[in-house]
């Protein structure tokens, strides 16, 4: 039987401190999707991850591999989907905050920023963030 496949899952997250602002990682300029483009931390589920394995166990982990940090997840926050060239994608958002670890640019990304919700418009931002982050910052502040 042929493998199918409706939707590849990516997970994110919203990283918020208690100054009120947004960490926003830039994707590194050889990254195939997007070069360079401010977005939020995110990744796909890879297809060998256990199944019985959540989805807030594999937004910790893909947070872990980009950025270096341990995360706290608050809460859902939302949920989109889009079509690549390639795949069907849809992507869970979560609300969280840095448990553990200072975030710092990992092979994925060249920056990252700590923002206020009313300053990520002077980024070149990738489709969806600003919506989230105010969506965010109406929840947190």
């Amino acid at each position: 039987m042929a493998k199918y496949q409706l939707f590849r899952v990516v997970v994110a997250a919203v990283i918020h401190n208690n100054e009120g602002q947004f960490l926003l990682a830039q994707r590194h300029h050889k990254d195939e999707h997007q070069p360079g483009i401010w977005a939020i931390p995110a990744g796909h589920i890879e297809e060998e991850i256990n199944s019985l394995d959540s989805l807030e166990f594999n937004l910790k982990r893909e947070i872990g591999e980009e950025i270096g940090v341990e995360i706290n997840i608050e809460r859902y926050l939302d949920s989109h989907s889009w079509i690549d060239p390639d795949y069907k994608k849809i992507t869970i958002v979560f609300l969280c905050t840095v448990k553990s670890g200072k975030p710092r640019s990992l092979d994925e990304t060249q920056d990252l920023k700590w923002l206020a919700a009313n300053e990520i418009s002077s980024l070149d931002l990738a489709p969806h963030i600003k919506r989230l982050i105010e969506k965010a910052n109406q929840i947190v502040n």
